[in-house]
């Protein structure tokens, strides 16, 4: 499985922010108003990948992973691996589109009160998106296997 490439995110992150910017232009007056905490499960997510990239990569350091009774499987290692993956398209499509709507908002906050209102709380959804990419990000990070511990002996490039 390859890591998972930056520019792949910022392109998911571009069309959703197009997306977000074209629901806002077409419907904003029919939306309810933006709650202030929206991003805060992605936050809850990003912080709950961040401490299990840090437990990960503590038990790797230390060499507890393996078949052993008190070892960490690999088996999650490799499901924590799936979960970082989808967590960072799913934070880059939330922060996106949070910044198509934001793109849309700045401009009609002179004119909308509920633009005005709205703000915090799409800044908050960017910023909460963002943060779940990199917690995403971290953890994926955190899972590959140190190249000193390959089956094949070392680091290898790819042919």
């Amino acid at each position: 499985m390859k890591a998972t490439r930056i520019v792949d995110l910022a392109l998911v992150a571009l069309v959703f922010l197009a997306v977000g910017w074209a629901v806002a232009w077409a419907v904003y007056g029919r939306l309810p108003s933006v709650p202030t905490l929206v991003g805060l499960p992605l936050v809850v997510l990003a912080v709950a990948e961040a401490l299990a990239g840090l437990f990960i990569r503590r038990r790797v350091a230390e060499g507890e992973v393996g078949a052993g009774l008190h070892d960490l499987s690999p088996l999650t290692i490799a499901r924590a691996v799936v979960l970082a993956k989808a967590s960072a398209i799913v934070g880059a499509v939330f922060a996106g589109g949070w910044a198509g709507f934001l793109i849309y908002l700045v401009p009609q906050q002179d004119r909308l009160a509920a633009a005005r209102s709205d703000l915090s709380g799409t800044i908050f959804g960017l910023a909460a998106g963002l943060l779940l990419v990199a917690a995403a990000l971290w953890l994926e990070h955190t899972c590959t296997v140190p190249p000193e511990s390959r089956a094949d002996g070392g680091d290898r490039h790819d042919e």
